[in-house]
């Protein structure tokens, strides 16, 4: 049964998506919580994806169809669909992935019983060619906390698959328009997009819905930064993205010291470890044989 919730806002940025579009689509059109608008965004796919949009669109009049006139780059789409959104509430969805019919009803439940979290997740089960692995996560007892060691509880066990819980809208863009203003890379990103609201001890976990994550392994492809230079900018402007955030937090100034300090490690172990930089580096300066 639908539930009186405020309209929520779906955001897909797209390109090339033809393969799997339709289960996405499909999985959000039977949701319950049917009081919902789908802001679809094509970065000028080559295949036949906006085709299919615009095929569901004529069907559906809760999908807005977009289609950008030359590619911008996957941050500036996730970016654009949020600010056509006119929601309550915003969640992004990816093209290949998909979740319960319950999804929405019971992360938007969760939203409105409890003021003191901005971002509503679900169990996460990661989908491979080969096998489904569930992720379960208990933050029952961390949620509301305002505890510098519940703080670093909720970062260590944060799963980039929560980019795609059920945010607050307005949060959800002032973190993303500070992604785009300081962050000039791709890989890395949605860790980037949580580190707020997750250092805040603002996230919220359901169990009574999932969310099926495809793993394509393209991202890893398409973005991950090979050379050391590269990695460096990479960790160095991911740090004072997470550092600038949680030093205008109202945590405490131990606190903010302690966080500066584990940021170091945090970066390490959500960007690229040092470890492997090094390894990496030493390799490229070690002479040729011959």
């Amino acid at each position: 049964m639908s539930i009186e919730l405020s309209l929520i806002s779906i955001g897909m940025p797209l390109y090339n998506a033809e393969k799997h579009i339709r289960q996405s689509l499909d999985s959000l059109l039977r949701q319950t919580h049917m009081d919902f608008e789908i802001i679809v965004s094509d970065n000028c796919s080559t295949d036949g994806t906006f085709e299919i949009i615009q095929e569901y669109a004529t069907r559906d009049v809760r999908i807005k169809a977009f289609q950008q006139p030359e590619n911008a780059g996957p941050i500036l789409n996730f970016q654009f669909v949020l600010q056509q959104a006119s929601g309550k509430y915003f969640m992004w969805r990816s093209y290949d992935d998909w979740s319960d019919d319950n999804y929405l009803e019971t992360l938007g439940q969760l939203l409105d019983s409890d003021s003191s979290i901005d971002l509503a997740v679900a169990n996460i089960v990661k989908v491979s060619e080969i096998e489904e692995k569930p992720i379960q996560l208990d933050i029952a007892n961390t949620t509301g906390s305002h505890s510098f060691s519940c703080a670093l509880h909720m970062l260590k066990v944060s799963h980039p698959g929560w980019m795609y819980g059920l945010f607050r809208r307005q949060v959800a863009l002032k973190a993303i328009n500070d992604v785009v203003k300081n962050f000039p890379h791709v890989w890395g990103w949605d860790h980037l997009i949580l580190f707020p609201t997750v250092s805040r001890n603002r996230v919220g976990v359901s169990n009574k819905t999932q969310f099926f994550q495809r793993e394509t392994g393209i991202s890893n492809s398409r973005y991950r930064p090979r050379l050391p230079k590269e990695q460096i900018s990479l960790a160095t402007d991911f740090y004072r993205v997470c550092q600038r955030s949680y030093q205008s937090s109202n945590a405490s100034l131990i606190a903010k010291f302690a966080m500066t300090i584990y940021l170091l490690k945090y970066t390490s172990s959500k960007t690229e470890k040092f470890t492997r930089i090094l390894r990496i580096a030493l390799k490229l300066r070690k002479p040729s044989a011959g």
